[in-house]
């Protein structure tokens, strides 16, 4: 069971766990005893358990509605956004005669809900708003519907072949994310054309020298 849960955060959206507890009031990141791979001995212990019972409700599956990938891809990304917000929140606190100071009054101001597609299937995550609207959490921008890790799958499935309508059918099937053909376009076009534009980036003469191959 180790070895499976030791691989499970590697495969959930590039969430850092000590970017998450560094940013939690109390935690005491330098106290909790690591795995070899950077994980919390405790949180280890949580996905053992979680695992545990899901394997006694009837099995265990990783991927898809109600697989395990995503119920712990939305507890990371839930803890990152608390963690994002108590430190906007004591950034803002610390800047004296700041809108964000302690005269100001800044604090948190409850939640929206949104849906993310990462690359183990949909989560939705309780996204958190301050009352002075100023907090922008980086793990989720506004206007984020994925993450980068679902556009990297979508560019490697296009590289072995895959076409878009394929594609779809496969994280249905695979991760019960449901997507479209216009999406699985969007990614690699949008791929497509920073190649392009890199491919005719003007060169510097600097480092590229022109040669005259004109014979004499």
């Amino acid at each position: 069971m180790s070895t499976t849960t030791d691989h499970l955060i590697e495969m959930v959206g590039g969430v850092s766990l000590a970017r998450i507890y560094k940013g939690v009031e109390g935690a005491d990141v330098k106290s909790m005893p690591v795995s070899p791979n950077g994980l919390s001995a405790e949180l280890l212990e949580e996905l053992s358990a979680l695992a545990a019972e899901k394997a006694a409700g009837g099995g265990l599956r990783l991927m898809g509605e109600g697989g395990i990938l995503p119920e712990l891809a939305q507890h990371l990304m839930q803890a990152a956004l608390e963690a994002e917000m108590d430190q906007h929140l004591a950034a803002e606190a610390g800047r004296v005669g700041g809108r964000g100071s302690r005269s100001g009054g800044n604090m948190r101001n409850g939640y929206r809900p949104k849906k993310v597609m990462t690359e183990v299937g949909t989560v939705t995550v309780q996204v958190p708003r301050d009352r002075l609207g100023t907090f922008s959490p980086r793990l989720l921008p506004r206007h984020a519907r994925r993450t980068g890790a679902l556009d990297e799958l979508v560019l490697s499935l296009t590289a072995k072949g895959l076409t878009s309508g394929e594609i779809v059918a496969h994280l249905a099937e695979v991760y019960g994310m449901t997507t479209t053909k216009e999406t699985v376009s969007t990614i690699t076009d949008k791929v497509l054309e920073a190649m392009t534009e890199w491919r005719t980036r003007p060169l510097d003469p600097g480092r590229f020298p022109s040669v005259d191959a004109t014979p004499e």
